[in-house]
């Protein structure tokens, strides 16, 4: 009974990062929140938000960002035509 319960406080304790795996929205929460309130990312263009990644990404790593990326692509404004 105790190894299973020690096994589920671990599984629990590394829910967050499972979690940023697999919602990119939550990603960009973690990651980005750190300096800086919360941006709809509807509210940039992708251009925007790639120079603002690119600019202050650093730490990301590359799957992070590629994730993070294809997520702000997603839901980023439409740029003017």
């Amino acid at each position: 009974m105790g190894l299973i319960m020690l096994l589920f406080g671990c599984m629990a304790a590394t829910k967050p990062a499972f979690a940023e795996e697999r919602d990119p929205d939550l990603l960009y929460r973690a990651k980005c929140t750190a300096c800086h309130r919360v941006y709809p990312p509807q509210n940039y263009t992708y251009q925007k938000s790639l120079a603002y990644v690119t600019r202050y990404g650093r730490s990301l790593s590359d799957e992070e960002r590629q994730r993070l990326l294809e997520y702000l692509k997603e839901n980023a404004k439409q740029e003017r035509e």
